[in-house]
């Protein structure tokens, strides 16, 4: 259950979830009626549970999950539903490295010089490569918005399926995929050579694209949500937080050669 900030994203929210409700098997947990505009109640699970991206089968269900949800997009006219609009992820990414800049000195209370100019260097080439980047559009469809291990669930009939559209919006497949790559790969040690390997339909990402996973989101992200934290949620979030920093950056430099060996090949 979920109570929805503003009207039109409960509006939005409950059209999508009008237009999955023709497929089969179903792509999204139910909603439950409510007489609350507003609010947003998903039918309960008794047992059911997240998605684990340190484990195979559940990257390929969630893989298999996402390119079912964009390939909808042949029989949903997603264009024409109320409430989504195309987002920019370059323009996203640029406005996220510029607020994690302007906020340097609030970091350094938490990581090393060194560490900060780590990882806005990294940041700072990457986004150069990705506004070099001379690939061909593809047709827009819906993106889910939000593709984190718990917005996958496990349902009680052994079915994945989506959780949360709050952020859903219409845009380029690669997008999303190239998101759920942020997310799985650092439960797999930043090993792309494994993942791109174990999951063939991954094919379907234009590989030019791979520079985007040089693109350090998944620390900006974090590093700007525990700075909006109150001081006694900071504390227990950089327990995770400060050990998840130190990993992606020892591994980075791999992850910067693969990504540009898997996008040459």
């Amino acid at each position: 259950m979920k109570r929805a900030k503003q009207l039109e994203v409960a509006e939005k929210v409950k059209k999508i979830h009008q237009q999955l409700a023709q497929f089969e098997p179903s792509l999204a947990l139910p909603l439950v009626p409510s007489d609350d505009e507003q609010l947003i109640v998903q039918l309960w699970q008794e047992g059911s549970h997240s998605a684990d991206f340190s484990q195979k089968k559940d990257r390929k269900q969630a893989l298999d999950l996402l390119i079912s949800l964009h390939d909808t997009s042949k029989n949903v006219a997603w264009n024409q539903v109320p409430g989504l609009y195309q987002h920019s992820q370059l323009l996203k990414w640029q406005m996220r490295l510029m607020r994690f800049k302007s906020r340097r000195k609030e970091l350094r209370a938490f990581l090393t010089k060194e560490e900060v100019t780590q990882i806005l260097q990294y940041a700072e080439k990457a986004i150069r490569l990705i506004e070099m980047e001379d690939v061909q559009e593809k047709e827009l469809t819906l993106l889910h918005g939000d593709v984190v291990h718990h917005n996958f669930l496990w349902c009680t009939d052994g079915k994945l399926r989506f959780i949360d559209f709050d952020l859903a919006h219409l845009g380029e497949p690669d997008d999303e995929y190239i998101l759920w790559l942020h997310r799985v790969l650092p439960a797999v040690d930043y090993d792309l050579e494994k993942v791109l390997a174990e999951l063939p339909k991954l094919k379907r990402l234009d590989k030019r694209k791979l520079h985007r996973l040089k693109f350090p989101n998944e620390l900006l992200r974090e590093w700007l949500y525990v700075l909006d934290l109150p001081l006694n949620q900071q504390i227990v979030f950089l327990d995770y937080l400060l050990p998840f920093t130190k990993r992606a950056l020892t591994y980075w430099p791999r992850l910067w050669y693969d990504s540009d060996r898997f996008a040459e090949t």
